[in-house]
């Protein structure tokens, strides 16, 4: 032992300050453990490696006590629970750490022992704070006698190890002053051994394989999405009223919007994305005071977005709020709102965006002849801010939509996403891949530089495994939200049962005569139905081949190509919007021929046409406003021509040098008539010959339940709607109205005429305020998303469906989640409604007879086989046989209420577990960190270890990314790993992984894997962390992964 002597007076002190390597005091007291018969300990601190530092040799002594401090200065009783939590907090804590360099915490079990036996006791003193550090040791042989260190050294490792310190040897008579000052205090001091025991038992528990289970199944969701907090619990006034799926949503939005400053909420039509989106604006406005700017569709904002707000959240709500609301359109307009909209950006923190995939196409940045698009000013005013996008369709016609919205907020940074676990150094590269991955997996090729269309469904064949989609996007199949509920149990929250499609049949030749087979012999010319040259062009270019924009190029063919389509769906819509389609093309190409028709035989090929279809001409301009609407002139002019100088001005001139005008002029002039043959074959129909109007107006007056509730009655052109809507009334159907993008009625007051329950109103409500309610509502594709149009489970398609992802917004209006209270409300008012609730049924109007002939034109054009069932109007894979056709009913339900994912699999199984067992929340809650446990592998002969892993992560606008403290678990996420100890293979995938780790409650623990082998399986993982993801998102030096939990499989 060290000894210190003083030259002054020449005495000597015994002090152990733990700088010699040979001298510290854990050897001080392993050496007086040999000798004592007691150890009496005084110390702030009590930490599970100073007695494991101690073992072997503290086994020997009979008893051991333990008197420590509290950590606190007030001496209540409430204090004391305070202190006794932070004792217990301290000496968890110190198990933890050593857990970290002994995997098995061996040692502890005698420790455990010593205490239950009564061989430790420990106490806390209470009535001052106390601070002592002191090892008094009574020897078992008198000659030795007592002895005891007092000084600065707490009962921990450090202090028995690593820090210096300041003990002194005290022997002989002082001593028993010093034991007569601890009896003294203990005496007085609180038995906490109890408390002790029960902190050091969690650890060294026997673990069941349920429980590593169900702990790493825990963990791995709440690594993917923020808990709860008091605030939400105790004083959210939406965080109550969602169902368990939204919030879900809620705390996944929120996790990926601290990682990445943006998220997308992708759930499907229908499943209440509106109040995932309160809960996020109420949080970040009352909880983190931030300022939210609101964009959403016009059509939603008040009787949806201000309903809810009005209803829910009213202290929100006002003019002196932190929330604006704007519309999508307010970013194109001048004035005082354009001022509104430019101080967003200097006044919003967050911005949410609602039918954000109105923001797919980026439009023109803005120059002195082009406006600046929409989009561009929503980046604008974006910059620096985090971003939420709400949208049930984030790819809509290529997978550059999503690209789009995302660059909102990685703000075209091309390796905004290179940090692991992402790796992307190009986003817009990314996608392009994604795109060739998609168009291999089509079997087909996009023309020229543009991407290959596609749709959602489409598009989820390569989204569905990509990790930055994982990453950013949270989307729950409808298939998800229904099965959830039922696992939590949650009855409260109802979607109807939809029924299956009915079709109703018409006759396409019946209406239009031989106009099918004029239509039919258009489209099988070499150049199919107009050559359309004024649109293209460039093949008639004749300048440099270097000046040709590629880009430029390759959009005038698609121009051509959408023009022949939209005349095909037109022609199936209606006989009128046929009609109008020829007629506008008709005095478009005229005005374009009178432009550029500059050489006498040009002119007179004009004036010979005109000459020849001066009939039609004056048809035309004796019915332009019953034809095109008021175009808002009130000139009563009969003699105005059909081409207007407006028409005239619009026209871009060609250079003659550049192109080959005189060819361009032929092919248009063939053009028109063979548009003058399509309007003469219709200049004698009647509504009469409609045999589809018809068959619309049959089934509106026969069928029980259509004759007498509410439709909703969708098509996909302005012209079948207005047309369908002076039809219906002219043949004695009330309550008719009709809604378009061009309806100057207001659209908030139409949506709550027809639908009133679900918009804030009432049947009473409506009449009292004198208005009229709906019944039938006729509408464009305008309606087809964002709305609650459920007072309606009636819906009709009039068209037929060349989009299924079209078909199923429009279903999704009435096809919703369904709140109790409303529905006691409308069926107390309406009780013959009672029968039709929960129920929704709709019809596909079709043509049997003549749908192949429509579907070979749709190929034609398209280059897209699509094939439409007889039987239900929807599009199918194959359709040879009967079977085929519900393989088809099969797959569209499929697609509407979505498969259900491994990742969903898994939650479910969650939720089951969490509602069968309800303290077992709690119970994961309370269980230490890196709980172990072991059972059989599903493959016999195989060994593995399966490890649970909180990552650490940063959040996305860190400036220090090396001050460690920055780094965290909630910024991070969960991830799994199972090791082969045979071959060495490591498997990351969640969903590869379950199946092995899958136990019941019942399931044995069963453990032979040998420590050692199972340190070195713990350590090559690590090791495995530290060399991809912590290398990759460069932590700082001591940030590390935590082991939640790990089991054997043997």
């Amino acid at each position: 032992m060290p000894k210190r002597s003083s030259s002054a007076t020449g005495s000597e002190l015994f002090i152990v300050d733990n700088s010699d390597e040979d001298w510290k005091v854990v050897r001080y007291l392993r050496d007086w453990c040999q000798l004592s018969r007691t150890i009496d300990i005084a110390t702030g601190y009590f930490e599970i490696g100073s007695l494991l530092a101690l073992d072997g040799e503290w086994q020997r002594v009979d008893g051991i006590r333990i008197l420590m401090g509290d950590e606190v200065t007030r001496r209540t009783q409430k204090a004391f629970v305070e202190g006794l939590q932070r004792v217990s907090q301290r000496l968890d804590q110190s198990v933890e750490a050593e857990k970290k360099k002994n995997d098995f915490l061996d040692g502890v079990d005698a420790i455990v022992d010593a205490i239950r036996s009564g061989k430790i006791q420990c106490r806390v003193y209470r009535k001052d704070k106390f601070h002592a550090k002191a090892y008094i040791t009574h020897a078992r042989l008198e000659v030795i006698g007592s002895s005891a260190l007092v000084g600065s050294s707490n009962f921990t490792f450090p202090g028995l190890t690593q820090n210096i310190e300041l003990n002194v040897q005290v022997t002989g008579t002082p001593v028993s002053v010093l034991q007569e000052w601890y009896d003294e205090h203990w005496n007085a001091a609180e038995d906490v051994t109890s408390d002790v025991l029960k902190v050091i038992e969690r650890h060294v528990h026997d673990y069941t394989p349920f429980q590593v289970y169900a702990k790493s199944l825990y963990e791995y969701f709440r690594g993917h999405e923020l808990t709860a907090t008091e605030w939400e619990r105790d004083q959210s006034k939406i965080y109550p009223i969602l169902a368990p799926y939204q919030r879900e949503g809620y705390q996944a939005l929120l996790k990926r919007a601290a990682r990445y400053k943006g998220a997308f909420l992708c759930d499907g039509v229908g499943l209440g994305k509106t109040y995932v989106g309160l809960m996020l604006i109420e949080r970040l406005i009352i909880h983190d005071r931030q300022k939210v700017a609101l964009f959403v569709p016009k059509s939603a904002r008040k009787p949806v977005w201000e309903a809810a707000l009005r209803r829910r959240l009213p202290h929100l709500f006002g003019k002196y709020s932190q929330l604006e609301i704007f519309n999508h359109t307010d970013l194109m307009r001048g004035g005082d709102t354009a001022q509104d909209i430019e101080s967003v950006g200097t006044r919003a923190d967050v911005i949410v965006v609602d039918e954000a995939h109105h923001f797919r196409n980026t439009g023109t940045k803005g120059d002195e002849n082009d406006p600046q698009s929409r989009y561009w000013k929503l980046y604008q005013v974006a910059e620096g801010k985090t971003v939420f996008l709400l949208t049930a369709t984030p790819v809509n016609n290529k997978l550059t939509d999503l690209q789009h919205m995302i660059e909102l907020f990685s703000r075209r940074q091309a390796d905004y996403f290179k940090d692991a676990p992402l790796g992307i150094h190009s986003l817009p590269g990314h996608f392009r891949k994604m795109e060739k991955d998609l168009e291999k997996s089509l079997h087909r090729t996009a023309d020229g530089e543009e991407a290959v269309q596609t749709d959602l469904l489409e598009a989820e064949l390569v989204l569905g495994t990509d990790a930055l989609f994982k990453a950013l996007v949270v989307q729950r199949s409808r298939a998800y939200v229904r099965k959830s509920l039922e696992a939590t149990g949650d009855n409260q929250i109802l979607f109807p049962e939809p029924r299956e499609p009915q079709v109703q049949p018409y006759s396409v030749k019946q209406t239009y005569g031989k106009l099918l087979q004029m239509l039919e012999d258009a489209f099988s010319k070499q150049k199919p139905l107009f050559s359309l040259a004024v649109y293209y062009p460039y093949a008639f270019y004749t300048g440099k081949e270097e000046n040709v924009d590629v880009l430029v190029k390759g959009r005038q063919q698609q121009v051509v190509s959408l023009i022949r389509t939209q005349f095909l769906k037109r022609f199936e819509s209606s006989v009128h919007a046929f009609t109008v389609s020829c007629w506008n093309l008709l005095r478009k190409l005229l005005a374009w021929v009178q432009v550029h028709a500059e050489t006498a035989h040009e002119k007179r090929l004009l004036e010979r046409w005109k000459n020849q279809n001066a009939a039609l001409i004056d048809y035309v301009e004796a019915h332009q406003r019953e034809l095109f609407g008021d175009t808002g002139d009130d000139d009563e002019d009969d003699d105005k021509d059909i081409v207007t100088d407006d028409m005239l001005a619009a026209v871009e001139k060609l250079p003659r040098g550049e192109f080959d005008l005189a060819a361009i002029i032929a092919e248009t002039i063939l053009d028109l008539d063979q548009l003058a043959a399509f309007l003469k074959e219709l200049e004698e129909f009647k509504p009469a010959q409609d045999k589809k109007l018809q068959a619309l107006i049959a089934l509106l007056k026969k069928d029980p339940v259509l004759k007498e509730h509410k439709l909703l009655l969708f098509s996909e052109f302005m012209d079948t709607a207005c047309y369908l809507k002076k039809q219906l009334i002219a043949a004695g159907i009330e309550g008719v109205d009709e809604i378009d993008s061009g309806s100057k009625l207001d659209r908030g007051e139409v949506i709550t005429r027809f639908s009133p329950y679900y918009n804030g109103s009432s049947s009473g409500q409506l009449a009292e305020e004198g208005k009229t309610e709906i019944r039938i509502l006729i509408a464009t594709d305008v309606l087809s998303e964002g709305l609650n149009l459920q007072d309606a489970t009636r819906l009709i398609n009039y068209d037929l469906h060349w989009n299924p992802v079209r078909l199923m917004q429009r279903i999704g209006r009435v096809d919703r989640r369904m709140d109790p209270e409303i529905e006691a409300r409308l069926v107390a008012d309406h009780p013959k409604e009672k029968k039709l609730r929960g129920t929704t049924a709709y019809w596909n109007f079709l043509p049997p007879e003549e749908l192949d002939e429509l579907l070979r034109l749709y190929k034609t054009v398209t280059k897209k086989t699509l094939r439409i069932s007889r039987t239900f109007g929807i599009e199918g894979k194959k359709l040879l046989t009967p079977d085929d056709d519900f393989q088809a009913l099969k797959d569209f339900s499929e697609a509407y209420e979505g498969t259900l994912s491994p990742l969903e699999s898994m939650h479910l199984e969650l939720q089951a577990l969490l509602k069968e067992q309800p303290d077992l929340e709690a119970q994961l809650q309370t269980l230490p960190g890196r709980v172990f446990s072991g059972k059989s592998h599903i493959k016999p002969g195989t060994r593995a270890v399966f490890f649970c892993f909180a990552l650490p992560g940063k959040p996305a606008d860190e400036k220090q990314p090396d001050d460690q403290s920055q780094w965290t678990l909630d910024a991070g996420y969960v991830q799994w790993y199972l090791l082969d100890l045979a071959s060495g293979d490591i498997l990351e995938e969640g969903p590869q992984i379950v199946d092995f780790i899958r136990a019941m409650p019942q399931t044995e623990r069963h453990c032979e894997i040998a420590k050692g082998t199972l340190k070195e399986a713990r350590e090559k993982i690590e090791k495995h962390i530290k060399n991809t993801y912590l290398k990759k998102v460069q932590a700082p030096i001591g940030v590390e992964a935590v082991l939640k939990a790990w089991l054997e499989l043997n």
